[in-house]
């Protein structure tokens, strides 16, 4: 959103200006006023103004004194001079001075828009060549390694990529592996050495673990590493396609773990434990090499350290299945927050359709999805300030154990629908009350009313008001505002002895002239018109 100042050294002007364009949809998100050359310079000083249109005679700074220093500290902000047309000549060296437009006085609102519209339009162009593809790609390198952790990340917890999509997020990574070869973890464990440091060491001591593991594992394999949501850190291992097979390349990794605690160990003095996996398809099977890594650690080593333990010799059947749709993400509780009424209920028919899928499935996978839909929906309700069972009812709550996937469905399908409802139903209302107080607040202040003193009163900020209120009504907020005000001067002018300059300045306008012209647009007369035809 741009900025613009205005500067005049007659107050009416730039009040006018202020209230007559709409600057909002105009894409500016403040508008400044000044009402002398000084006071223009200290709003420069504090304010990214974009835009300023001036006025060029003006008592102690002029409008090219103005200009002048502009030029010479903003040299991005472009500068409209408003002249009278005796002062022509004058305006010419606002020309020299780089003023990027001059107008005549009287100003067309039409005009001046069009003006600001171009230049606008010559500042995003700018903005566009000064944000290049190269200052980009410069930004996008340098949160490369934090995109690349996250991505795995997002794989050990289970997030769902296709090979295809897969490889050309890789692709846009830099990450040199391929979706075709498999692939082993080695997940690290640091122990009571580095648990005991500062968030700043640790975060060394990280680093140059990861730098260590790189140069012992990088001959033989490609590499990617990230930190999990234990604080370990997890390296995904990809044999070389260019190197010639001989060993084999458990052993390597084997042998390479067990160097990279003794290289820690010296290096550093710290000690770890370190698990690694056997090899799975890439990146289907990332998820269970990463838990059967975490199983190995919880189940295996426990509380002991300095241990190394490969995985695939602890691995036995999994008697119990996992039912994983209920865990990978987004979550449920995520997806509530965001009101993803569509993503909640494609995860519910994916948790149902796991739990049909296998037909071994006992009863309590079932009242383990009931107890994970539950908690969401608690979790949902209270966040919003609300009891759930005063929105669903206690005898939905207290449905007796399901015996199918399909009745669980049913009964928490219906639970989402009667939450979407109640929500949606209260946003509505809430945001008609916030249009009912947007126009008792502008009725009680016609005589000074601004978009920004409206967001004030309803705590809200102007532009996220004004696109909710046009969302709303259709209609922008300073629609309203001029509706109201020359309704409000029908009344007056009917129903009491104020002159017209003094309805004019009852609300709000300082040019009665200006405050005619608005009334004759409107009604299609003259205030004085209107006064006489009631009588």
């Amino acid at each position: 959103m741009h900025q613009i100042l205005l500067v005049d050294d007659e107050p009416y002007v730039v009040d006018d200006l202020s209230i007559s364009l709409p600057w909002t949809e105009m894409g500016f998100g403040l508008v400044h006023k000044a009402y002398s050359g000084y006071e223009a310079l200290d709003l420069l000083q504090r304010y990214p103004i974009d835009i300023v249109v001036t006025d060029i005679n003006m008592p102690e700074i002029s409008g090219i004194e103005l200009i002048a220093s502009i030029r010479s500290r903003w040299k991005h902000i472009r500068v409209v001079m408003l002249t009278g047309y005796a002062e022509f000549e004058y305006a010419r060296k606002a020309i020299e001075e780089q003023a990027s437009a001059y107008l005549l006085k009287p100003i067309a609102n039409d005009q001046l828009v069009a003006v600001i519209t171009k230049l606008q339009n010559e500042l995003r162009g700018e903005w566009e060549a000064w944000s290049s593809y190269q200052r980009t790609m410069q930004t996008f390198r340098e949160h490369l390694p934090l995109l690349r952790d996250r991505l795995l990340g997002d794989l050990l917890q289970g997030r769902k990529l296709s090979g295809p999509q897969l490889q050309e997020r890789l692709a846009q990574f830099d990450l040199p592996l391929s979706t075709s070869q498999p692939v082993c973890l080695a997940v690290v464990r640091p122990e009571e050495f580095f648990r005991r440091q500062d968030m700043r060491s640790m975060l060394l001591f990280e680093y140059a673990i990861i730098n260590i593991a790189q140069e012992l594992f990088q001959d033989r394999f490609r590499i990617w590493s990230c930190k999990d949501v234990h604080d370990y850190l997890v390296f995904l291992l990809q044999p070389r396609e260019d190197i010639e097979s001989g060993s084999n390349p458990g052993d390597e990794v084997a042998q390479s773990a067990y160097q990279l605690q003794n290289h820690v160990s010296t290096l550093i003095g710290g000690g770890l434990s370190v698990v690694t996996t056997g090899w799975g398809g890439f990146p289907d099977q990332v998820y269970s090499l990463y838990q059967s890594a975490i199983s190995a650690i919880r189940q295996h080593i426990g509380s002991e350290t300095g241990i190394y333990l490969d995985a695939t010799d602890t691995s036995v059947a999994q008697s119990v299945e996992i039912l994983q749709p209920l865990y990978e993400p987004p979550l449920l509780s995520h997806m509530f927050e965001a009101n993803n009424w569509q993503g909640i209920e494609d995860k519910l028919n994916a948790i149902t359709t796991e739990l049909g899928r296998n037909p071994d499935r006992s009863l309590e996978h079932i009242h383990e999805a009931r107890l994970h839909l539950e908690t969401a929906f608690y979790y949902f309700a209270h966040k919003n300030n609300k009891m759930l069972s005063e929105i669903v009812g206690n005898p939905l709550l207290e449905q007796p154990p399901f015996q199918t996937p399909d009745k669980l469905r049913e009964w928490a399908l219906h639970v989402i629908l009667l939450l979407r409802e109640h929500f949606e139903s209260e946003r509505r209302d809430s945001r008609t009350v916030l249009i009912q107080s947007v126009h008792e607040y502008i009725n009680s202040n016609l005589h000074y009313v601004s978009l920004q003193a409206i967001a004030d009163h309803v705590q809200m900020h102007p532009v996220y008001l004004s696109k909710m209120y046009k969302l709303e009504t259709g209609k922008r907020i300073s629609d309203y505002i001029g509706q109201a005000k020359m309704e409000k001067a029908a009344y007056l002018l009917i129903h009491t002895p104020l002159k017209i300059y003094e309805v004019s300045a009852e609300l709000g306008y300082s040019n009665a002239h200006y405050f005619i012209k608005l009334f004759k647009e409107y009604t299609g007369m003259t205030p004085q018109e209107y006064r006489d035809r009631a009588l």
